[in-house]
């Protein structure tokens, strides 16, 4: 606002100086400087009050040229503000609709970079229909995740009120998937000191990285190189049994992995596993995990559900979504 009065006020300024400039130049009253100094500055031609002498010409061509070019610098300054707070304004609304958006999320997941790693584990959520935020501080990464219709914050994930901003507290998990391995490792440990329960994945580039990563909080660490590795060598090795849990990760896939917890004080809790009905929904629970980090593989039948198990369930990607509520 203070830049749009300076402007205003040396427009205004323009023709006072054309009025002093005839009246002392020429010897005309004020009212007729003023009048020859504004149809000078507005080029509508009309003719000359009073012939003028040499020296009058000489200051209304100085006047012209000057006058002309600051009056124009002026309107095009005053009319970049007027857009740069229309634009501000649409950011503002903008930023309030992303907050109204954060705010109501809940069992969601955070992806802390939007790098090419970060993008995939954005795809992957995207098409089983998951919510999740990504977060990054470039710019043209957040933009590029916005045009995927994606919810992407511009904001630093080191800092611990982006991770607040972003939901953490209300979080199902979290991914790290930073370019550097040491701004992984300081937001898992803020991430788990806000949020103790959390489960939260990171990605490490070499095992002493990974290990840090684990005593830091991260429930898992993937070491591209390894698990790269790892990958091939099923790939050579079980080539079929690859083929099989690639069912569960290609995209459109009808069957889909997932694990249910079950909380204390849950209808299922208690009850055997033939007493559910997991199966008229076309759901196979393959595993349970007990509180305690048994792990049961396959349950039978007349295994008891316990509060606090994690179920691993196999079964149509509906029937899933229903079950975990997504």
């Amino acid at each position: 606002m203070n830049r749009i009065v300076h402007i205003a006020v040396v427009l205004a300024l323009l023709p006072i100086l054309g009025m002093l400039g005839f009246h002392w130049i020429e010897g005309w009253g004020y009212f007729d400087s003023l009048y020859m100094s504004v149809i000078t500055l507005s080029t509508v031609g009309f003719s000359e009050l009073q012939p003028l002498s040499t020296g009058g010409r000489a200051f209304v061509i100085v006047y012209l040229v000057v006058g002309m070019g600051v009056f124009f610098y002026g309107i095009v300054q005053i009319g970049e503000l007027i857009v740069r707070a229309e634009l501000d304004h649409w950011d503002w609304l903008g930023r309030r609709r992303m907050d109204m958006t954060l705010k109501s999320m809940e069992g969601h997941y955070i992806i802390c970079g939007a790098g090419r790693m970060g993008r995939s584990v954005c795809r992957h959520l995207h098409e089983k229909n998951y919510k999740f935020v990504v977060m990054d501080r470039d710019e043209g990464a957040v933009d590029a995740c916005r045009e995927q219709g994606w919810v992407a914050i511009e904001a630093d994930a080191t800092d611990d009120r982006s991770l607040i901003d972003a939901g953490l507290k209300r979080a199902r998990g979290m991914a790290a998937v930073l370019t550097s391995d040491a701004d992984n490792l300081y937001v898992v440990l803020s991430a788990r000191l806000l949020s103790p329960q959390l489960q939260i994945i990171s990605r490490a580039t070499d095992e002493m990285s990974a290990a840090k990563l684990e005593k830091a909080g991260a429930n898992r660490v993937i070491s591209l190189y390894h698990t790269g590795g790892l990958k091939m060598a099923q790939l050579l090795l079980k080539p079929d049994l690859e083929d099989f849990f690639e069912i569960f990760t290609h995209k459109g896939a009808e069957l889909d992995l997932a694990e249910i917890h079950v909380a204390a004080g849950d209808a299922m809790s208690g009850k055997r596993l033939a007493e559910t009905d997991f199966s008229r929904l076309g759901v196979m629970i393959v595993g349970i995990r007990r509180a305690g980090g048994e792990l049961i593989l396959p349950p039978s039948g007349s295994t008891t559900i316990q509060a606090n198990d994690n179920l691993i369930a196999l079964g149509k990607s509906d029937a899933i979504a229903r079950m975990i509520g997504t």
